[in-house]
């Protein structure tokens, strides 16, 4: 028996590529859609794309090389389509924001002004039509700041900033679609920490404690979790400025490290103890009493079973050469070294 592909086959088969992340992959999906596209275009209406199906393929191009100039033209080719022909769809805010999304991943120069220009255009789709479903979300926000963050761009973090404060009035106005998450905030404060702003610990450790507060106002979509407790203290770790702005940013360091330890919903990870070595190697001069932070915060990630390669490196960075070898030593022992990883 010769059975028909529908709708799904087409849908699955696209998504199993767009997780792919392999070479070609995003061809091989824009063939598939192409094939649904002029099926559906010579009658068989049960095989209309849907916007899962365009958000999917432009996924499939995340991982390749042009990735954005893919994707634009995924986008472009289904404006005309929809302009031509009312029996397709026009793009959504799920397909802008897979369109934002890919220029975030790209890194690509000008990828922050184009998720301004996708932003607008949404807005002005909204505005003009009165389409709901095109109008921008806290995923099409958070997109935009991720591209910012990732831009290097001088002004970016300012800019996150200034979104996250629309976001909030937005929220405050009665849209729920546009309520800042989880990951809106560690969005803004990875901008801040790329940014080269002596006052960056202060102001990563305020969107913080707005986060916190969110959350504890009711916003559940805001509870922090232990990825932006260490986007704070990666940017208290690479702080510069003046011997004011170091101790600030080394003061919030510790007072960050202590409240994940004693949280009562996160855990420090490998990350978070790395990062903290980094704080320490950066912010603290050579002596005694770096060394004894370091081993005490060392063998805390020792009896947590979180020694990974990154804290080894760290340490090294952070340690005196004797301090260095006395734990080196130990970790020579290969149970107790695997005792220390076991939780990587």
């Amino acid at each position: 028996i010769r059975m028909k592909p529908d709708a799904i086959s087409y849908n699955t088969a696209i998504l199993a590529y767009a997780n792919n992340r392999s070479k070609g992959a995003g061809k091989v999906a824009r063939s598939i859609l192409r094939r649904m596209e002029e099926r559906y275009k010579n009658g068989d209406h049960t095989l209309a794309p849907t916007s899962q199906t365009y958000t999917a393929v432009i996924k499939a191009f995340n991982w390749e090389r042009e990735s954005t100039r893919h994707a634009e033209e995924i986008v472009a080719d289904l404006k005309k389509k929809s302009n031509a022909d009312v029996a397709f769809m026009r793009p959504d805010t799920a397909i802008y924001n897979a369109l934002l999304n890919c220029w975030a991943k790209s890194g690509s120069r000008g990828a922050a002004q184009r998720a301004e220009e996708i932003l607008n255009e949404m807005w002005k789709v909204y505005s003009e039509t009165g389409d709901e479903s095109a109008k921008p979300n806290s995923r099409t926000y958070t997109a935009l700041i991720d591209a910012l963050a990732k831009s290097g761009e001088k002004g970016s973090s300012e800019r996150a900033l200034e979104i996250l404060d629309m976001m909030d009035k937005l929220y405050e106005g009665g849209d729920v679609h546009a309520r800042p998450t989880v990951y809106t905030y560690t969005a803004v404060i990875n901008s801040l920490a790329r940014s080269i702003l002596s006052d960056k610990a202060v102001k990563a450790v305020s969107v913080l404690q707005r986060m916190e507060e969110q959350y504890r106002g009711g916003n559940d979509a805001a509870r922090p979790n232990v990825i932006a407790y260490n986007a704070v203290l990666n940017s208290c770790a690479y702080t510069v400025g003046d011997a004011e702005a170091i101790e600030t940013a080394f003061k919030i360091a510790c007072l960050v490290f202590d409240e994940v330890r004693s949280s009562g919903y996160v855990r420090p990870t490998h990350v978070t103890y790395g990062t903290f070595l980094s704080v320490c190697a950066h912010l603290m001069p050579e002596s005694e009493v770096r060394d004894n932070l370091v081993e005490v915060t060392f063998k805390r990630a020792a009896r947590d079973g979180v020694v990974s390669k990154m804290v080894w490196r760290n340490l090294k960075g952070a340690t005196s050469p004797k301090l260095l070898n006395e734990l080196l030593e130990q970790g020579n022992d290969g149970k107790l070294e695997s005792q220390w990883s076991r939780n990587i």
